[in-house]
């Protein structure tokens, strides 16, 4: 049976419990399928790189979690992430608060996730990516030549395609 690899924005401590039904289920498959949970760490390196993904082993999981500098906080999580595709999402068009920095730094923080990631995948795993903070992952990994299938979740509402249209760089990313 194949690994199962998991993306998400946030990842658990492995000595933590899972708060919340969906972090408790993905932690379940995990251990039963074994695999890989990868995503932001909750921690802040400060001004600094991010310095190196810290891995973690817990039975059949592998954790590998990443800092993420406070630029990356700024521009990935708080900005693009949370004040642009949350409330784009939940159809609140009008608290959406773009910055092309911010579309940078979600861009720049997915590359980093894939370049990550990417040495850890091994033929046969499947990718599981979560939610609108990672959504051009799936792309970055294939340009780095990952050819694994990809699965993608979303556990919020999407918008009405007109409304995600609204975004500058919609059509580049994600309709093809």
């Amino acid at each position: 049976m194949s690994r199962l690899i998991v993306v998400s924005n946030r990842v658990p401590a492995p000595d933590r419990p899972p708060q919340g039904g969906l972090a408790v289920a993905v932690r379940a498959a995990l251990q039963e399928r074994g695999g890989v949970w990868m995503g932001w760490s909750g921690q802040s390196s400060g001004e600094a790189d991010p310095g190196p993904l810290k891995l973690f082993e817990e039975g059949q999981i592998t954790y590998a979690l990443s800092d993420l500098s406070e630029r990356d906080l700024s521009e990935y999580y708080n900005g693009l992430a949370n004040s642009v595709l949350w409330p784009l999402c939940h159809y609140r068009i009008d608290l959406t608060d773009y910055s092309r920095r911010d579309a940078e730094g979600y861009f720049r923080v997915n590359r980093l996730f894939a370049g990550r990631l990417a040495p850890l995948i091994r033929e046969g795993d499947l990718i599981w990516i979560h939610d609108y903070h990672l959504i051009p992952l799936a792309a970055e990994l294939r340009k780095l030549g990952i050819t694994n299938r990809i699965g993608f979740f979303m556990h919020i509402p999407w918008p009405a395609p007109d409304v995600f249209l609204t975004l500058r760089w919609a059509r580049h990313c994600c309709v093809r």
